[in-house]
């Protein structure tokens, strides 16, 4: 008997995850050399597969996502191939989430096929892919979760509340923002009016049971696995120490000091009891431009057209906690700024997959709204859109980081095994074969790395401009020999000396 496969009703969304888990593979085979968080993960990973759970966990207190790499690795992979393994995983994850959400707001195939192919060609997410980052579980299991939320409010299913705050929970061993998000949304129940207060208020308690039942459930099962979850925490609250107690206020000679660098010394004299509010403005400023760097120039354009032609509006059982993820993404990222002074355009990345959303419904409302004279032109422009985020996506304009899989190469042709190395390139340290704790490869070499070599050891300096001046000092050139320029010696990126007596 013949089956006749109707492929109208085939659903959309498992070939948008057959097409990310293709394109996070190719990542296998395009990848020049990892990045610079990589190594962390790598380090940790082989602890765990050397000496178990609890010993990652103390090297490195966001264990979880390098426990992955490692249990993946067992398959024959290397840790760097594993760890872009469980990154095609997590991706795929997050776009079957995100065409999840889409179907919520509104079930059309027409939009579903939009937003599988926005998400697919997203640039500024698309740059993660190769990249060996713990984020990404974060944005997919964050997602998901709101998929399931959704779903909650519509089914009013204990299994969704459940899945919910599983995945928030595990989302959180990733990054703990991840905990913002699991207590405050289902604040939103309240402001569902498809029920009466009565309904809202027990929804609200039943969620809140479930997710204290799991979190006192979780934490016993971690002290059985000797995990000392107090410790970890007071590890991870230590590393914002230094910010909470040395940033927050300034003193007279540093108010001084900024008032005479940002202003001159005249303006300084009236202008110093402003420098509080002028740091506020411009990490303000800061956080604008990281978030217009997040979501990027073409869907921004996007979004911001959505908005004009009043595009944005979504039932207010959607709108709302979509409004609560983006309200703390939006507090988190700034009481991150004001604490760290600085920002990454990745810890925005959630709520511009979020903002990603209006892409395909305003797509969707140009071809619907159309004159049937004028809907190929529309297709067509669709299409350019889609094309130019595609390339903006999957091909890399940047420069060929293939100099330093050559200096590799070249220090393991043209030195002894048992001859030192010194080097503030983590893929040098790793690949060499020199340097055991690769993870803590400094991004400036030091004074006190190269004079405390030993004569005959090779220095392999990747030039930053510290690293460069330092070099440049003449006591320090006078202990080293050039051996070799990598790409070449006219474009330096990478210089191999050996130290002399």
């Amino acid at each position: 008997m013949k089956m006749n496969l109707d492929w109208r009703q085939v659903d959309i969304r498992w070939f948008a995850v057959a097409a990310s888990l293709l394109l996070s593979i190719s990542t296998l085979f395009s990848q020049e050399v990892p990045n610079s968080d990589a190594y962390t993960y790598a380090r940790t990973a082989e602890i765990f597969l050397a000496d178990g759970l609890k010993a990652a966990y103390q090297h490195y207190s966001w264990a979880s996502y390098s426990i992955l790499i490692g249990i993946v690795s067992w398959s024959g992979l290397d840790v760097f191939s594993a760890g872009l393994l469980v990154n095609a995983l997590f991706y795929a994850l997050l776009v079957y989430a995100f065409l999840s959400i889409a179907k919520e707001i509104k079930d059309s195939r027409a939009l579903l096929l939009l937003a599988a192919i926005s998400i697919l060609v997203y640039p500024q997410l698309n740059e993660y892919r190769e990249l060996i980052i713990r984020d990404t579980g974060f944005w997919a299991l964050s997602l998901f979760a709101l998929w399931q939320y959704l779903l909650y409010t519509k089914t009013q299913s204990k299994q969704h509340a459940v899945v919910f705050c599983t995945s928030l929970l595990i989302a959180a061993s990733f990054r703990a923002e991840a905990i913002a998000y699991l207590v405050f949304t289902p604040l939103g129940l309240l402001l569902d009016y498809r029920m009466d207060i009565g309904a809202r208020s027990r929804l609200l308690v039943r969620m809140y049971t479930i997710m204290i039942s799991l979190s006192v459930g979780l934490l016993i099962f971690l002290a059985l696995m000797g995990l000392n979850v107090g410790q970890l925490f007071i590890d991870f609250a230590s590393i914002y120490e230094p910010f909470i107690t040395g940033n927050f206020t300034l003193n007279d000679e540093e108010r001084a000091l900024l008032g005479s660098l940002l202003f001159t010394e005249y303006a300084a004299t009236f202008s110093r009891e402003y420098i509080e509010i002028f740091l506020l403005a411009g990490m303000i400023a800061i956080l604008l431009a990281n978030l217009i760097s997040a979501i990027g120039a073409p869907y921004l354009l996007v979004v911001i057209v959505a908005r004009l032609k009043k595009q944005t509006h979504l039932e207010r059982e959607i709108a709302v906690p979509l409004i609560f993820y983006l309200c703390m993404n939006l507090l988190i990222l700034l009481g991150f700024l004001l604490l760290t002074r600085y920002l990454s355009s990745r810890y925005a990345i959630l709520m511009c997959i979020l903002l990603a959303l209006f892409v395909p419904i305003v797509m969707l409302h140009f071809l619907e709204s159309a004159k049937p004279s004028n809907q190929n032109r529309i297709r067509i422009v669709i299409a350019i859109f889609f094309s130019y985020c595609a390339i903006d996506s999957y091909y890399s304009f940047g420069e060929s980081k293939s100099y330093v899989r050559d200096s590799i190469e070249w220090i393991a042709q043209n030195t002894d095994e048992d001859t030192g190395l010194v080097t503030n390139n983590h893929a040098l340290a790793y690949f060499s074969g020199k340097i055991e704790n690769y993870n803590l490869t400094q991004r400036n070499l030091s004074e006190e790395e190269i004079l405390s070599s030993e004569a005959g050891d090779t220095i392999a300096a990747e030039l930053t401009f510290e690293t460069q001046k330092l070099l440049e000092r003449e006591d320090i050139a006078d202990k080293l020999m050039l051996l070799a320029s990598f790409p070449n010696s006219e474009k330096q990126r990478i210089l191999v000396f050996q130290r002399l007596k």
